[in-house]
């Protein structure tokens, strides 16, 4: 079962690698982009997440408990739901930004972190401390809610911690692809 937790984690973590990447550097090239773009980037990021779980459910069907499955399809639309109430309450989101973005950072510290105790290789311990820098930063940015720094602090956090999202997803990616090239064991 762990193993299949895994694969719904690492099975597209080299697209969501490239999307973070493409984040890192509009962040970094253009810091008129946390002013109202990041907003959009994120609910785009969230649905098509949520997209590629539906596609991960509908094809696993039978391969897992079904409680597993369904619980994996509830997080998927919570997902989906995120991503459109992220589009709708834009003006609210924009003005806590470091918040939300934090927040965002925390939680996908905790997918990561799942993912890593979910294999045994030797790239487990760089992704978990991956997880815990990346989960580090998260509080980082929520304490830039009460009046620390400025945009281009903010910039230089959240592309940093981007940069190990994108890092610590391509890790996974490569431990997913050894799996599969040593027949499946984890």
């Amino acid at each position: 079962m762990t193993f299949l937790q895994f694969k719904k984690i690492a099975r597209w973590s080299g697209l969501r690698a490239a999307l973070l990447g493409a984040m890192v550097l509009v962040t970094l090239l253009f810091t008129e982009f946390l002013k109202g773009g990041i907003i959009y980037a994120v609910a785009a990021y969230a649905i098509l997440n949520g997209v590629l779980g539906i596609v991960d459910f509908l094809s696993g069907r039978g391969k897992e408990e079904k409680h597993i499955a369904y619980l994996n399809l509830f997080v998927v639309l919570a997902v989906i739901i995120f991503g459109i109430l992220s589009i709708v309450y834009f003006r609210y989101l924009i003005s806590i930004l470091p918040v939300f973005l934090g927040g965002l950072l925390l939680f996908e510290s905790v997918v990561y972190f799942v993912a890593a105790l979910c294999v045994k290789c030797r790239l487990k311990a760089l992704i978990v401390i991956l997880s815990l820098l990346v989960g580090a930063g998260g509080v980082i940015l929520v304490i830039f809610t009460f009046g620390f720094g400025g945009l281009p602090p903010l910039v230089k956090i959240l592309s940093s911690l981007l940069f190990l999202s994108c890092i610590t997803e391509l890790l996974i990616g490569l431990t997913y692809k050894n799996i599969n090239d040593n027949g499946g064991t984890v």
